[in-house]
């Protein structure tokens, strides 16, 4: 007498129900594993996401920078710093690339009337603004004509606007910085990107503390120097990227000797590090959630063998009436399988809906993907069906004769 795949869900559902403490028990176990599994992933994917947005936020994936290799040990005193005259030789040739910007920074006092405030002051090109996708939000940012002049101008961040000027349009008034009266002809985009685990605190609110003004005006009218700290290239692409690191890596290394003096980092070398790191602890904690479910998988297990003790006569009767041992097999399986069906479903329900209290306890974003939520529920029927293997193989082994005498 053969059992239909129907008749066995229907017995499993029936024998779910007869047994409402041991189902909740065991459901519980799996609902435990399942919910850690989209919580664990949904964090994991929200953070990649964050630092991902972060890396957009500072130039994108075509930014190159370039600056002082503090591990190298620089016995022979070779310049640790670029000239003009070698920005613009390293320009002549890298023609592929959109942007190059070379850049000088202090930390110094910007005062306004009676009011000052703290922020880095930084000379720059015009190709600032192309290299960090950042520009002015209101008035214009730096141009060739204020470098060739080494003009007294300045863009200013919103933070030091606020602290300067409060609800005063700032555009066209003076500040001093450093005893000189630079005007303000610029104002610059808010940043704002969400900090990991602090609150709404802002991650780039450190920018919104820059004053930018031309890169000649810092160096005839400021440090006299042309020791240019740091120097930013944009490529055409990120796939682009990556070459044109190599390539200024070889004209850097013959500008100093065959010596590192410098560090290079491309965005998008470091954005596919990351997209590995993050693909590593994926799989990492899935596989430390999956234990969870492993051990539900294990107690239930236990429980139906404890079932299908409990059910041996009737077992040894399915089987002397013409049942296939097949079928036997068949409708444990899907018994257990249906436990964690349900278990499962209650899981991915209470997992989504912890998502945001985790996301504000710890305020960083958490995205529950779909892949996530497929990946939970794939693992869950999985282990049903692999735990429920073992039970299924007992039952379907009986001795029929036996089994009739089992009291």
């Amino acid at each position: 007498m053969a059992i239909s795949i129907k008749e066995s869900i229907v017995a499993g559902v029936t024998d779910f129900w007869s047994r409402k403490i041991r189902s909740a028990v065991t459901i519980l176990g799996i609902l435990l594993g399942t919910m850690s599994i989209i919580v664990v992933l949904s964090l994991v994917n929200g953070i990649y996401s964050t630092t991902t947005a972060w890396m957009t936020e500072r130039g994108g994936l075509t930014k190159i920078a370039i600056d002082n290799n503090r591990e190298y040990d620089n016995a022979q005193n070779l310049p640790e710093y670029f000239t003009l005259q070698e920005i613009e030789l390293i320009k002549s040739l890298i023609p592929e690339a959109t942007a190059v910007n070379p850049q000088m920074s202090s930390w110094l006092s910007m005062s306004y009337r009676d009011k000052k405030e703290n922020g880095l002051l930084m000379g720059v090109y015009p190709d600032y603004a192309l290299v960090e996708e950042w520009t002015a939000d209101r008035g214009r940012f730096i141009n060739d004509f204020d470098v060739n002049q080494s003009a007294d101008v300045v863009v200013i961040g919103t933070k030091i606007r606020d602290e300067l000027f409060g609800s005063k349009n700032p555009l066209g008034q003076f500040i001093t910085i450093n005893d000189r009266r630079l005007q303000v002809i610029g104002i610059m985009e808010h940043k704002f990107l969400k900090n990991n685990g602090i609150g709404n605190a802002n991650a780039l609110g450190w920018m919104n503390r820059r004053a930018l003004i031309p890169l000649s005006t810092m160096i005839h009218k400021g440090t006299g120097q042309d020791h240019i700290e740091e120097l930013t290239v944009k490529a055409a692409s990120p796939e682009e990227a990556i070459d044109l690191k190599y390539k200024l890596e070889a004209i850097l290394l013959n500008l100093r000797a065959g010596q590192p003096v410098f560090r290079i980092e491309s965005n998008m070398e470091q954005a596919e590090e990351m997209q590995k790191n993050f693909q590593t602890m994926r799989i990492i904690i899935f596989f430390i959630s999956l234990v969870s479910l492993f051990v539900a998988g294990i107690v239930i297990s236990n429980i139906m063998l404890a079932t299908v003790q409990e059910r041996t006569r009737e077992i040894g009767i399915r089987l002397a009436v013409g049942a296939r041992r097949t079928d036997i097999f068949i409708q444990i399986v899907v018994q257990t399988i249906i436990i964690f069906i349900i278990g499962g479903f209650i899981g991915v329900v209470v997992g989504l809906s912890l998502l945001s209290v985790v996301s504000g306890y710890l305020g960083q974003p958490i995205i529950a993907a779909r892949w996530v939520i497929i990946t939970a529920v794939a693992s869950t029927l999985c282990v049903g069906a692999i735990t429920g293997i073992f039970p299924a193989l007992k039952a379907c082994n009986l001795d029929p004769i036996k089994a009739l005498h089992y009291e």
